[in-house]
C-alpha cells in the first residue's frame, strides 16, 4: 500500500459553537481587550482564537483506503507545512511505517518546530495514518494498540462555566443527576481581578461543591491565566474544598514554576495540555511538576507519540488524563492502563433552550459518530479505524477558504 495524496481542509472556530464567548479567565486575561470575565466582552476570545480551530487531514492511499486527522489550533501554519513539507516526505510511502515515518516528519521540521504548528501538523498526518491501519485490518485502532483493558469509558463532563452562580448551581447539579460523577468548572478570574476575583473565584469552587455534595470529584481549569503567587494564595483558599486538581495555573513553559505551586499544595496539580511531544512532557515529568498529565493527541505528536508519552508517565506513576474527548483519545484510553477517564463535554440544558435549535460542539459538527456518554462513562468506539467519518456537509459548512 502507497500513499498517493493529502487533502488538508481549515475549518474556522465558528464550528465551536458559543464556547469561547464564555466567560472564564484565559492566559489572555491580563489585557483589558481580551478578558471576557463578566461576559460582556463576547467577542474578546474570539480575537486570538480565530478564525481557524482546526485542520483536517486525509491520507489517500492506492488502496482505496482514506485516513483522516485533525490538528488544531495553529491558525493557517498546520495547512501550509503539511502542504509544503509533510506531504513531500510521505506521499509515496507506506502508511503502516508509522514509527519511521513519524521520525522523518519530525527531524525533517526541526528547524522551524519541535513544538507547535509542526508538531500539531505531524500529529494530524499520524492520527491519519493510524485510521489508515485500523481500516486495513479492520480493527478499531484499539484493538491494534494491544487490544481493551475496560468496557466502558469513565468520564467527567467539563462545560461548567461560570455564567452565574445560579446557572452555574443548575448545571452542576444537571449533571450530578445524569451520572457523572466527576466535573471539571472554569475559573473566571486571574491576577489582575485582586481580591475580589480571587472571592469570586473561590465563589464558584464553593457553589459547585454546595450543588453536588462531597461524593463528586470537581476539578478546576485555570487555562494558563494565573501567576505563581497568585496561584499559590488562590489554592490556599481553596484547599478546603477537595479538589481533584487545578489545571493548567501557569504558563506551560514556566516548569519552575509549576513545581513551586506543586509544592505548595495539597491539592493535585495537572498540566500538559500545551505540551508537545515525549520530550517536553518528559521535563514536566523528571521536575515533579504535575500529578496529572494531560496531552492532546492532536498536538502532542499523534498516536504514535502519545504511547511513548503514557510510558513515561507511568514510570513516574503519573495518571494521564488526555485534554479533549475526541474518538482517537478514547482508543488511546480503551487501551491504556494509565489513563483513568476522558473529559466529556455535554451541551447544558441551559444553553439548549436560548438557542433556537440545538447547537453543536466541535466533534458534533464536523464528525459523524461524536462520543455520546450516558450515566458518566462512553462505550468503546464503535467501526474501524479511528471512528473518524467525517460530516461532510458540515466540513463545507466550516471551511475556511
Amino acid at each position: 500500500m502507497e500513499i498517493t495524496d493529502i487533502d488538508v481542509t481549515s475549518v474556522s472556530t465558528e464550528s465551536w459553537g458559543e464556547f469561547v464567548e464564555f466567560p472564564l479567565v484565559t492566559v489572555m486575561s491580563k489585557y483589558d481587550e481580551y478578558n471576557n470575565a463578566d461576559g460582556d466582552n463576547p467577542q474578546a476570545r474570539r480575537k486570538w482564537m480565530g478564525p481557524v480551530g482546526d485542520v483536517v487531514v486525509e491520507v489517500h492511499t492506492d488502496a482505496g483506503i482514506t485516513g483522516v486527522g485533525h490538528g488544531n489550533w495553529a491558525t493557517g501554519a498546520i495547512e501550509t507545512i503539511v502542504d509544503e513539507t509533510l506531504s513531500k516526505l510521505v506521499v509515496g510511502e507506506d502508511p503502516q511505517e508509522r514509527e519511521k515515518l513519524w521520525d522523518i516528519m519530525y527531524r525533517a521540521t526541526i528547524p522551524f518546530g519541535r513544538k507547535g504548528a509542526a508538531i500539531e501538523a505531524i500529529s494530524a498526518v499520524d492520527l491519519a495514518l493510524w485510521d489508515i491501519a485500523g481500516k486495513e485490518a479492520d480493527k478499531p485502532v484499539y484493538e491494534l494498540l494491544g487490544g481493551p483493558v475496560t468496557d466502558e469509558i469513565p468520564c467527567y463532563a467539563s462545560n461548567l462555566h461560570p455564567v452565574d452562580m445560579d446557572t452555574l448551581e443548575r448545571e452542576a447539579i444537571e449533571y450530578a443527576e445524569k451520572g457523572f460523577d466527576a466535573m471539571k468548572l472554569r475559573f473566571r478570574h486571574g491576577p489582575e481581578a485582586g481580591r475580589a476575583g480571587m472571592k469570586e473565584n473561590e465563589e464558584i469552587v464553593k457553589t459547585v461543591r454546595d450543588a453536588v455534595g462531597h461524593d463528586i470529584a470537581i476539578a478546576g481549569d485555570a487555562y494558563m491565566g494565573w501567576s505563581v503567587r497568585y496561584a499559590k494564595k488562590m489554592l490556599d483558599r481553596l484547599e478546603k474544598y477537595d479538589m481533584e486538581w487545578v489545571e493548567e495555573p501557569v504558563i506551560p513553559d514556566d516548569i519552575d514554576g509549576y513545581a513551586e505551586v506543586r509544592e505548595s499544595t495539597s491539592i493535585p496539580i495537572s498540566g500538559g495540555e500545551h505540551e508537545f511531544t515525549r520530550w517536553g512532557h518528559e521535563e514536566l515529568l523528571e521536575r515533579e511538576a504535575v500529578d496529572i498529565l494531560q496531552p492532546d493527541v492532536h498536538r502532542c505528536g499523534g498516536l504514535t507519540e502519545l504511547q511513548k508519552i503514557d510510558a513515561l508517565a507511568s514510570t513516574h506513576d503519573v495518571p494521564v488524563v488526555p485534554h479533549s474527548g475526541t474518538n482517537p483519545h478514547l482508543h488511546f484510553i480503551a487501551a491504556s492502563t494509565n489513563a483513568p477517564m476522558a473529559e466529556y463535554f455535554p451541551i447544558p440544558e441551559w444553553f439548549q433552550e436560548q438557542q433556537e435549535e440545538k447547537d453543536s460542539t466541535y466533534a458534533d459538527a464536523i464528525y459523524e459518530h461524536p462520543p455520546d456518554a450516558e450515566d458518566g462513562v462512553i462505550p468503546l468506539p464503535d467501526g474501524v479505524g479511528l471512528s473518524s467519518e467525517l460530516n461532510r456537509e458540515a466540513l463545507d459548512n466550516y471551511a475556511v477558504e
